[in-house]
C-alpha cells in the first residue's frame, strides 16, 4: 500500500503532474539490479510508497494518497479496499450504510474521519453515479484505470466545493506522465474464493506513447480493465427483542429469527483513451475519454420466523443481567388475552430474491494549460460532460411454511442455534406444506448528466512574501431523470383475493427447487433444515405478470365452495406458471408517476493568494482564500397512494385505492467558504500544519425528491385457522408514508486541522494530526408522524397519521474530534535481506455528538444520544512489509470498532403492542395504543487479515499471490434502545479469497 499526503492546491487535471507520480511508473525500468547488496534498489511497492511520501512532503494542504505501482496496479482490488487502509478512512461492509442487512464484500461506502459526505473527483472534476445521490458509487469504478487515488482531509479555495469528510480525487495517468517513446503494461489474475466455489478472472492493459513532432510534443495513453467476482455471503438474523410481560416481570423476548445466504457475481470493466498536445512550451491541451460499467447479479435464499406474539417458560430459560432471552429449550405463540400458551402454529415465511443490476459513467474532457515561460500570468480552464446511467430489476417471491407451536433458541455461543422438534427432513421436502404467498418486483431506470466549465487565473507577484494570486470560476448545470417503480408488494392467490390458494404441489414444472445450504458460516452454524423455495429459474426471469397469471378456471373447484379453493395440492401440478391474483401492479413503469426529475445549477467563484517566507533555516508558506457558491436545487414528482389491502382495522375491513398526484418544489442558496492553509517546514524534515476552511455538503437528489407514497402496515392475522384453512386479511397497525423535501438546506462544516511530519529519510515517515469539526444542517433519515389524508376503496377519506420516514435537517449541531497517528519505517540499515522488513501503521480516534439525530428506543421514547452515523470511535491499521530485489510481501490487518449505521433501519422500526395485563395493551404514554420503536442498528467491531506477495522476475515481469479474509472474520450487527445496552442483531460471513495474477511492463 502507498499512504501518504499530497498538495495539489488545483482542481484541474490538466497541471502538470509531480515528478514523484512519474518515479512510480519508471522506477522500475531505471533500478540497477546490479548493484551490490550495499545499495538500496526502489522498486514496485516501495517505489509507489515513496512516490506517495514525497507528494505528502510537498503538501500546501493536508492530503492523503495511495499510488499505483510500475505496472498501474494499486494494492488491493476494489477503490473502497484500497481506501480502508488510509489514516482517517473507514468502508462500510454493507450494501449501504443504512441497509444493514445485505453484507458487501468489497464495501460499499467510506467515512473520511468520521464523516459520510465524502465528495467524489476524477482528476479533480466532480464524477458522480444516477443513484440519486451526490457521489459516485465506489464499486463502480475499475482500480486497475487509476494512477493514484488522493484524500483531501483540508481544502483550498480553488477546490470544488463538496464533501463534510473531504474529497476522495481518482487520478488517472496522462500521457505526459511518460518518458518519450512507447510503454506498454499489463495484468491478468484468477482468484477463488471458498464459499462461492467459482473461478473468477480480471485483466488490464495499457499502451502509452509521447514524442516530440515537428509541431510540438504529442502523447496518448489508451487503458482497459475487466474484472469479475462472485461472493457468497451467509447471514443470520434475529428480530427485535420486544418487551413482554411473563408472571408479572418484563422480559425482552426475540421476534423470531431469519437466515439465509445471498450470492453475488459482479463484472466491472473500464476503458480510458487521454491525449496531450504541447504545441510549444506555453501551451498544453489534452482530452480525456472515462467510462467504468458495472453489472451485478445477487441471487438471495432467506426464511423468517416473525411474530409479535412470542413467549418462553422462565424456569426452563435463561437471560441476562437485563432480562434478555439467551437461550430456551421452547419459544412458542401465546394466547394474548390470557397469556396461556395459545398452541397455534408457528409461521415461517420465505423468499427467493433475484436482482440485476447494471451502470455506466462517463466522463468526455477538455482543457487547456496556457503558461507563458516570459509571463507571470498562466490561464486554465476546461469543459467537461458527465453523462451517468443506472438500471435495477429485481423481484423477490415469496411462500410461506408452517413450524410446529415452538422452536428452540440458544444464543449462548458465537453463533444462534435454532432447533425445530417435531420437524423432519421429510417435513421440509414435503411441497404440500408449502404455500404460494407473495411477490414484489422493483425497477428502477435513472439517467444523470453534468455539463461544467471552469476557468482559473493565476498571477505570480514575485518574491516577496506574497507569491502569487489566483482566481477563478466554475459553472455547472447537473440534472438526473429517474424512473422508480418502487417495491410493490402484492399477494398472490390467497383464496380470500378472488384467486384460489395454490401450494407447491401445484408449481408448474421448474418453479420449484430445494436449496441446500451448503458449509452454512463455513460448517460452524446450522439452519433448521433445507428447505423449499421458488426456483431461481422463475425468479430470475423477473417476468411479474406471468406470476401474478390466474390459474385455469375450475382447477381448484369452483370459488370458495370447498377446501380446494383453500388448499389445492390434491389437484397436482399446473401445466405453466401462474399463481394468481389479477389485482397488482403491472411490470414495467407507469408514467408520469414513476417519473421523478432533479436540477442542481452551481455557479461558483473564488479568489486565493499563496503567500511564503524564509524564517531562518526554515520555510514558512501556505494559501488563503474565499469560495463563493449559488446553488439552485429543484425537483418534480408525483405523490402516490399505493392500492393495498383488505386489512382488518377497528373490526372492519378496508382498502385503499391507488391514487397519485404532481409534487415538486426547490429552493437557492449561497455560501461563502474561506480556507486558510499554514505549512511550516524546518531543517529538520519537520513540517508543522494549520488549517482553517468552512465546507459544504448538498443533500442527495434522493432527500430533494418531490415524489412520495402512503400505504399501510399490518401484521399476520392471529384469528388464522391452521392449514389448510384460507389466511385471512392482516390487522391494521397503521399508515405509512416516505417523501422528500426539496427545499433541504446545504450541510456546513466548520473544519480545524493541525497535524505534524516527519520525514528522516526515504521509505521512513511519521505523522499526527488533530481534528475538529461543527456541523449544522447535517441531513437525518428518521422517523417522525406526518398529517396524511387517506383515499379508501369505497370513496371515503380520512384526515389521520402516518409513520413517516424521511430525511429533514438537524435542528442540533453535530461535533467530530480526533487525533490520527501514523508512520511508516524500512529497517534499511540491517544487513542483507534483512534490510527490507519495514512495518507501517495508523491509528484514529475519534468522538462525535450529533443531538439532532433521533431513535426511538423498545418502549417508544425518543432519544437523541445516537453518535454520528458511520462512526467509529476507534480504527487501525497495522502492516508487515518486505521489500528487497524480487520480493515485495504484505501482511495487513485493518479493523474499526462499533458504529452507527441507521436510526431507522426496516426491520428494526415496526410498532408492537405491549400487554401490561392479559388483554390490556399499554405504551409508554400510558395510552392503548402500540408502541412505535426505531431501533438504532450499530455494525460491531470488524477486522480483517490480508497478505500478499510479488516476486519480481526481471524489469519486465512479476507474479503474485494474494490472500483475503484470511481469519475468516464474522461480521455482526448490533440492535440499540435496550436496557443495559444492545443486543445483536445479525452475523454475517463471507468468502476467504486466494488470488493469483501476472504484471508486464515494457
Amino acid at each position: 500500500m502507498a499512504v501518504a499526503a499530497m498538495g495539489i492546491a488545483t482542481p484541474a487535471w490538466s497541471q502538470s503532474i509531480d515528478d514523484e507520480q512519474n518515479s512510480s511508473i519508471d522506477s522500475a525500468q531505471s533500478a540497477d539490479d546490479s548493484s551490490d547488496d550495499s545499495t538500496i534498489i526502489v522498486t514496485g511497492r516501495r517505489s509507489a510508497l515513496e512516490a506517495a511520501d514525497g507528494r505528502k512532503r510537498d503538501a500546501s494542504v493536508i492530503i492523503d494518497s495511495v499510488v499505483a505501482d510500475e505496472a498501474g496496479k494499486l494494492p488491493d482490488n476494489s477503490i473502497t479496499e484500497v481506501l480502508q487502509r488510509v489514516a482517517g478512512v473507514a468502508i462500510v461492509r454493507f450494501s449501504a450504510l443504512n441497509d444493514p442487512d445485505h453484507f458487501s464484500v468489497e464495501g460499499s461506502g467510506i467515512q473520511v474521519r468520521g464523516l459520510s459526505g465524502v465528495a467524489s473527483r476524477l482528476n479533480g472534476r466532480d464524477i458522480f453515479s444516477s443513484n440519486a445521490g451526490r457521489s459516485l458509487l465506489w464499486g463502480d469504478v475499475t482500480p486497475e484505470l487509476m494512477q493514484a487515488v488522493d484524500v483531501y482531509k483540508s481544502s483550498s479555495a480553488d477546490l470544488i466545493e463538496g464533501g463534510l469528510g473531504g474529497t476522495v480525487d481518482l487520478r488517472t495517468k496522462l500521457p505526459f506522465d511518460f518518458d518519450e517513446g512507447l510503454h506498454l503494461a499489463g495484468t491478468a489474475d484468477l482468484s477463488v474464493g471458498d464459499l462461492a466455489e467459482a473461478t473468477d478472472y480480471g485483466a488490464s492493459g495499457l499502451i502509452a506513447g509521447r514524442w516530440s513532432t515537428g509541431i510540438g510534443d504529442i502523447g496518448f495513453v489508451l487503458d482497459g480493465a475487466y474484472s469479475k467476482l462472485t461472493s457468497n455471503s451467509h447471514f443470520f438474523r434475529m428480530e427485535p427483542y420486544f418487551r413482554t410481560n411473563i408472571d408479572g416481570t418484563d422480559y425482552f423476548i426475540p421476534g423470531g429469527y431469519d437466515f439465509g445466504e445471498q450470492l453475488f457475481e459482479r463484472k466491472r470493466d473500464g476503458m480510458y483513451a487521454a491525449v496531450q498536445w504541447a504545441p510549444s512550451n506555453d501551451l498544453t491541451l489534452t482530452g480525456i475519454f472515462f467510462q467504468s460499467r458495472y453489472r451485478n447479479v445477487s441471487n438471495e435464499w432467506a426464511s423468517f420466523v416473525t411474530s409479535q406474539a412470542l413467549a418462553v417458560d422462565p424456569s426452563m430459560s435463561q437471560f441476562d443481567a437485563n432480562n434478555a432471552l439467551i437461550s430456551s429449550p421452547s419459544v412458542f405463540q401465546r394466547d394474548r388475552d390470557t397469556f396461556e400458551p395459545s398452541g397455534a402454529t408457528i409461521n415461517s415465511g420465505g423468499t427467493t430474491g433475484v436482482s440485476k443490476n447494471r451502470s455506466k459513467t462517463q466522463d468526455f474532457s477538455l482543457a487547456f494549460d496556457w503558461t507563458p515561460a516570459d509571463s507571470r500570468l498562466a490561464i486554465k480552464g476546461g469543459y467537461q460532460h458527465v453523462k451517468s446511467t443506472a438500471r435495477a430489476d429485481s423481484l423477490s417471491l415469496f411462500r410461506d411454511f408452517t413450524f410446529p407451536t415452538s422452536f428452540g433458541l440458544d444464543l449462548s455461543n458465537g453463533l444462534p442455534v435454532v432447533t425445530t422438534p417435531g420437524l423432519s427432513n421429510d417435513d421440509f421436502t414435503d411441497p404440500t406444506r408449502y404455500i404460494w404467498s407473495a411477490a414484489m418486483p422493483h425497477n428502477e431506470d435513472n439517467t444523470g448528466t453534468m455539463d461544467a466549465v471552469n476557468l482559473d487565473i493565476e498571477y505570480e507577484i514575485g518574491d516577496g512574501f506574497l507569491k502569487a494570486v489566483k482566481a477563478g470560476g466554475r459553472w455547472a448545470d447537473r440534472t438526473e431523470r429517474d424512473f422508480n417503480n418502487g417495491f410493490a408488494w402484492n399477494a398472490l392467490g390467497r383464496g380470500w383475493n378472488g384467486d384460489p390458494q395454490l401450494t407447491f404441489a401445484n408449481a408448474a414444472p421448474g418453479d420449484v427447487e430445494l436449496h441446500v445450504y451448503d458449509n452454512f458460516f463455513h460448517g460452524a452454524a446450522m439452519v433448521p433444515g433445507n428447505m423449499l423455495y421458488p426456483s431461481l429459474d422463475l425468479t430470475g426471469r423477473l417476468d411479474i405478470d406471468e406470476v401474478h397469471r390466474s390459474p385455469p378456471e375450475g382447477f381448484c373447484g369452483a370459488p370458495f365452495a370447498s377446501d380446494l379453493w383453500w388448499n389445492c395440492s390434491p389437484s397436482g401440478a399446473l401445466a405453466e406458471t401462474g399463481y394468481g391474483n389479477s389485482n397488482y401492479r403491472e411490470s414495467g413503469f407507469l408514467l408520469p408517476q414513476d417519473q421523478t426529475d432533479y436540477s442542481t445549477k452551481t455557479l461558483a467563484g473564488y479568489l486565493m493568494v499563496r503567500f511564503g517566507a524564509d524564517v531562518g533555516a526554515n520555510e514558512l508558506e501556505g494559501n488563503a482564500g474565499v469560495r463563493v457558491v449559488n446553488i439552485k436545487n429543484s425537483s418534480e414528482g408525483y405523490f402516490q397512494q399505493f392500492a393495498a389491502g383488505p386489512f382488518i382495522r377497528d373490526g372492519e375491513e378496508f382498502s385503499l385505492i391507488e391514487r397519485f398526484a404532481v409534487r415538486s418544489g426547490g429552493a437557492e442558496f449561497t455560501r461563502y467558504l474561506p480556507s486558510v492553509s499554514l505549512n511550516y517546514r524546518t531543517e529538520h524534515d519537520l513540517i508543522a500544519r494549520a488549517a482553517y476552511n468552512i465546507t459544504m455538503d448538498l443533500p442527495t437528489f434522493s432527500a430533494l425528491r418531490a415524489n412520495g407514497s402512503l400505504g399501510v402496515d399490518s401484521t399476520t392475522n392471529p384469528n388464522n385457522p391452521p392449514p389448510p384453512g384460507p389466511n385471512l386479511p392482516g390487522i391494521f397497525t397503521n399508515f405509512t408514508t416516505n417523501a422528500g423535501n426539496p427545499e433541504l438546506k446545504p450541510a456546513m462544516s466548520n473544519n480545524f486541522d493541525l497535524s505534524l511530519e516527519w520525514y528522516p529519510r526515504s521509505g521512513t515517515t511519521a505523522h499526527i494530526a488533530a481534528f475538529y469539526k461543527r456541523i449544522t444542517n447535517l441531513p437525518i433519515y428518521s422517523i417522525t408522524q406526518q398529517p396524511v389524508t387517506v383515499y379508501f376503496e369505497d370513496g371515503t377519506t380520512e384526515e389521520a397519521f402516518a409513520k413517516a420516514t424521511a430525511v429533514r435537517s438537524a435542528t442540533e449541531a453535530a461535533t467530530v474530534k480526533g487525533i490520527e497517528i501514523g508512520g511508516r519505517l524500512f529497517f534499511d540499515q540491517l544487513p542483507g535481506v534483512l534490510r527490507g522488513i519495514g512495518f507501517e501503521g495508523n491509528y484514529t480516534y475519534i468522538d462525535s455528538k450529533n443531538p439532532g439525530d433521533l431513535y426511538r428506543d423498545i418502549d417508544g421514547v425518543v432519544r437523541n444520544d445516537a453518535p454520528l452515523q458511520g462512526m467509529s470511535k476507534h480504527n487501525f491499521n497495522l502492516a508487515f512489509l518486505y521489500e528487497h530485489k524480487p520480493f515485495s510481501f504484505r501482511v495487513a490487518y485493518s479493523w474499526r470498532s462499533k458504529y452507527l449505521q441507521s436510526t431507522n433501519s426496516n426491520g428494526t422500526n415496526p410498532s408492537y403492542p405491549y400487554y401490561s395485563a392479559p388483554g390490556v395493551v399499554t405504551n409508554v404514554n400510558g395510552t392503548s395504543d402500540n408502541t412505535q420503536i426505531a431501533l438504532p442498528v450499530f455494525g460491531d467491531s470488524y477486522g480483517t487479515l490480508d497478505a500478499g506477495v510479488t516476486v519480481r522476475v526481471n524489469d519486465n515481469f512479476s507474479f503474485n499471490v494474494q490472500g483475503t479474509n484470511l481469519t475468516n472474520s464474522t461480521a455482526r450487527t448490533l440492535m440499540g434502545g435496550y436496557p443495559g445496552g444492545s443486543h445483536i442483531r445479525s452475523w454475517f460471513q463471507s468468502d476467504r479469497r486466494v488470488s493469483m495474477g501476472i504484471s508486464l511492463v515494457y
